[in-house]
Formats: structure tokens, sequence, C-alpha cells
């Protein structure tokens, strides 16, 4: 099953990070050589990506995985309404 617009800007972290189901990915790349609105979104994504990871002053949070796994769930609720 191929996955739609929203699936892809969803998990499109998970598919950078080599971290979604391999089942999944099939229809990932099948997609995006559909679809040329979320090639450019991953595209934009591995850029911003690569440049905050060169900059100098980037400097990882200081809090704790499961704070940020809560602030991410709280971030995702808030869209849903």
């Amino acid at each position: 099953m191929m996955p739609s617009c929203k699936d892809i800007t969803e998990h499109s972290s998970d598919y950078l990070d080599r971290n979604l189901p391999w089942w999944k990915r099939p229809g990932y790349w099948l997609h995006l050589a559909m679809c040329v609105h979320c090639r450019r979104y991953v595209e934009q994504l591995k850029l911003t990506i690569a440049t905050i990871g060169k900059s100098p002053n980037a400097v990882p949070p200081s809090i704790s995985t499961d704070e940020m796994q809560t602030i991410v769930e709280k971030m995702k609720q808030s869209t849903k309404k």
C-alpha cells in the first residue's frame, strides 16, 4: 500500500534516519518517485538537517529523551485540534 502525502510528511524523519520498517520503504520510494511535492519536502528536510548539523552554534538541548518525547506528543496533539 502506498502512503499518502500526509504519511510521507509525518514519517519523513524516520525515512531519512533509516528507522522506517523495511516493509514500508518500497511504498515511500514509489510515492517519492511519483510526487514532486513530497520529494521536494524530503529534500528540504535533508538540507535543513545538514545545515543545522554544520552550524557551530548548534547545541543539543539539555533535556532527557523522555522530556523531548513528551514535548513532541503535546505538539502532535495540539495540531490535531
